[in-house]
């Protein structure tokens, strides 16, 4: 392997390891936004998944070990916001119930 291709591998492993770090970062700020009620894209959140995921299964089997602590970490972030996300829902569904109780309570 010469010098150029060495260097390259470093700079695309730490461009990926910062990837990394930036979508655990935007996860956590997610979970923020949506312990205070605020609107969440999950639009972007995918899509920046989904380049994560593309640009590990093009660096090779061992990229993802290289960042294993770092992709654990994102993963349970992920967890934590699909839980709130989830109880949000629940809370949604259960006034549009008490709400419709109210406005037809025939119904």
């Amino acid at each position: 392997m010469t010098t150029a291709n060495a260097s390259d591998k470093t700079h695309s492993a730490s461009a990926l390891g910062r990837s990394i770090i930036d979508l655990h970062r935007e996860i956590v700020t997610a979970v923020d936004a949506a312990n205070d009620g605020q609107l969440i894209d999950l639009d972007v959140v995918a899509l920046r998944i989904t380049v994560l995921c593309d640009a590990l299964s093009g660096a090779g089997k061992d990229a993802a070990g290289t960042w294993v602590g770092e992709l654990r970490d994102l993963s349970k972030a992920l967890a934590v916001l699909e839980t709130i996300l989830r109880k949000q829902n629940v809370h949604i569904q259960l006034n549009i119930e008490h709400l419709r109780k109210h406005i037809l309570p025939d119904g």
